[in-house]
């Protein structure tokens, strides 16, 4: 990265975050737009719990599928930009698809095209900021950019979705939230630079990834336990996402009015909680955030399960716990991105991916929804809490990777030698 890159306000880094931040932002929103749409889908598509989590996880499989395949070939082909492009052309297309479902059969066809459409988005845009950051800079620039994962997925979503399907239709709602993502795929085919992946150091040492290089990758302690955190965060967040809206609306019996207000505020503080994790951690290390905030995100399906009636003590609950899930971007792609060679950055991030998403993006929901319609919605929280725990304990044996920690531990080494 050049000087002129890494001073000032109007930089091509700080342009390269805004952008993928946006991209990010899209991705999230237009994935979890439905779960606010499904109080006016279900009752004209004809769809139990069962069913709805079923939509949610159909997704989740192609997601997985398709970001280790394509992330991957991105590796060792290079194409990054291109590839990248192409995908947010897609699932723009998928969104406005979504408007024209008649039917359960072809709202999974939808969905599963959607989900192989965004899948690769994310660990490309992570991979592109991972090369294109300064060190000193990578955590908080990667943890921004993941946060918009809550503050358009979860905290504009519901205020946005609901209001458009209150003011026209949910079917609207789905044409209307495609268009930003055609815009931002002209932007960046504009803007966005050809990333330079491999430092000097790592292309003199060798001109194309081997295939033994990447199956090393898996062995590594980071990306193997930081999957398991992985897929307990994403049964949390499915979990927790997909049936709030219904525990809200038809357990509470609050308005659409508050729903949407409770919902916004929950995703609001998620995106406050991942861009203060992401920055902290780059100032005290990426271990001991992890761990504090995987503490605080076990609280929050607690007090669901334990205020859903109080509207009060369930707000002020929101805007406590729900900071907890600030932890996310950590164990979706900082730690990987820093715990293998850059060149498999990509790669280490999709295939923690693959996995969250197999089965946390895909039991997780199901599994939520059985025992919703078998035990009352409130019992969709219980996965939640237990993988939230699980999440929590799995966090001690993360090595550290932030850079400040691990210089600091070279100096103590030298003197200690010395």
């Amino acid at each position: 990265m050049s000087k002129e890159n890494s001073k000032g306000l109007w930089t091509y880094e700080n342009g390269l975050v805004l952008m993928m931040f946006i991209v990010f932002g899209l991705v999230f929103f237009e994935r979890l737009s439905i779960l606010y749409l499904f109080p006016f889908m279900a009752p004209e598509l004809g769809l139990n719990n069962t069913q709805v989590g079923l939509v949610v996880g159909v997704l989740g499989i192609a997601w997985g599928v398709s970001t280790m395949i394509f992330s991957s070939i991105s590796d060792f082909i290079g194409s990054k930009k291109g590839m990248l492009i192409i995908f947010i052309f897609l699932f723009g297309l998928a969104t406005f698809l979504g408007g024209l479902v008649g039917s359960l059969a072809t709202l999974l066809l939808v969905r599963a095209f959607m989900g192989a459409a965004e899948g690769p988005v994310i660990p490309l845009i992570h991979s592109i900021v991972n090369a294109e950051s300064t060190p000193s800079r990578r955590g908080f620039n990667i943890g921004f950019i993941q946060s918009a994962s809550s503050l358009f997925g979860s905290a504009l979503a519901p205020v946005i979705a609901i209001g458009l399907a209150t003011a026209f239709s949910w079917r609207d709602a789905f044409y209307l939230t495609a268009i930003p993502a055609f815009i931002m795929g002209f932007i960046l085919m504009k803007y966005l630079r050809k990333p330079v992946i491999t430092t000097s150091s790592e292309a003199a040492q060798t001109v194309k990834p081997t295939r033994k290089e990447f199956v090393e990758i898996f062995k590594r302690r980071n990306v193997w336990l930081g999957s398991i955190i992985a897929i307990c965060n994403l049964l949390f967040m499915v979990g927790l996402s997909t049936f709030l809206p219904l525990i809200l609306t038809n357990v509470s019996r609050f308005e659409e009015g508050v729903v949407g207000m409770m919902l916004g505020l929950m995703g609001f503080m998620f995106f406050i909680g991942q861009a203060i994790a992401s920055a902290l951690s780059d100032r005290i290390g990426r271990k001991p955030t992890l761990v504090i905030f995987s503490l605080v995100a076990i609280f929050l399906p607690v007090a669901v399960t334990m205020f859903y009636n109080n509207f009060a003590v369930l707000f002020v609950c929101i805007l406590i716990f729900a900071l907890g899930l600030g932890y996310q971007p950590l164990i979706i792609a900082i730690i990987p991105a820093e715990s293998v060679p850059r060149i498999f950055s990509a790669s280490a991030i999709a295939a923690i991916l693959l996995l969250s998403e197999l089965i946390g993006g895909t039991i997780g929901p199901v599994a939520s929804g059985i025992l919703a319609d078998q035990f009352g919605l409130l019992a969709s929280q219980w996965i939640p809490i237990a993988a939230a725990i699980v999440a929590f304990l799995c966090s001690f044996g993360i090595q550290e990777t932030a850079p400040v920690k691990l210089k600091h531990r070279s100096v103590k080494e030298e003197a200690v030698r010395a």
